[in-house]
């Protein structure tokens, strides 16, 4: 199956997409308490897929999403795994072993619309983004979503770096850039 581009495809929709960004800065701001600040420690407890951990937060369970990538999806709800969706687990699995210490750095919008939180999520002992080096080591794609944007160069150069050197799933599976 080809790993498609399942996001930014409808401009029509964009002045929406301006309004639930500009909704959601304003409810992030009226989060709860349980919602973590930036620089927040958390222990990993399971690696969804390449690009979705679960974690615990001061004793609260919160599936974080990673900041500016996108990874082929897993098997799910009868729909096939995409090229390279068990290679990008699994290499999200090396960088982010379950029990190991983390920090989350969040940008502006601070969960998606299944109620995620979105950050950049840094192994303890380091100061590079796990999504960075998925990208560095091909595994996964550039993704950025306005307005949470600062590493998306950064991750482009790194995506445009492994594709050229065929790191990777882009070794293995063929791609639509649709």
């Amino acid at each position: 199956m080809l790993w498609r581009r399942t996001r930014h495809r409808h401009a029509h929709r964009a002045p929406l997409r301006s309004r639930l960004a500009a909704l959601a800065v304003i409810c992030s701001a009226c989060a709860s308490p349980s919602q973590p600040l930036d620089g927040s420690t958390a222990v990993i407890l399971e690696v969804i897929d390449g690009d979705t951990v679960v974690a615990s937060l001061s004793g609260i369970t919160e599936r974080i999403r990673l900041l500016g990538i996108d990874t082929p999806e897993v098997a799910r709800d009868g729909a096939p795994a995409e090229c390279g969706a068990d290679l990008a687990t699994d290499a999200l699995s090396v960088i982010l072993p379950i029990g190991s210490r983390v920090s989350l750095r969040r940008e502006i919008v601070g969960r998606d619309h299944y109620g995620r939180i979105l950050a950049h999520v840094i192994p303890a002992g380091s100061d590079r983004p796990s999504a960075l080096t998925m990208a560095e080591r091909g595994f996964a794609r550039a993704m950025p979503i306005e307005p949470n944007t600062a590493l998306s160069d950064t991750i482009e150069r790194a995506v445009s770096s492994a594709k050229s050197a065929r790191r990777g799933i882009w070794a293995l599976c063929p791609t639509s850039d649709r």
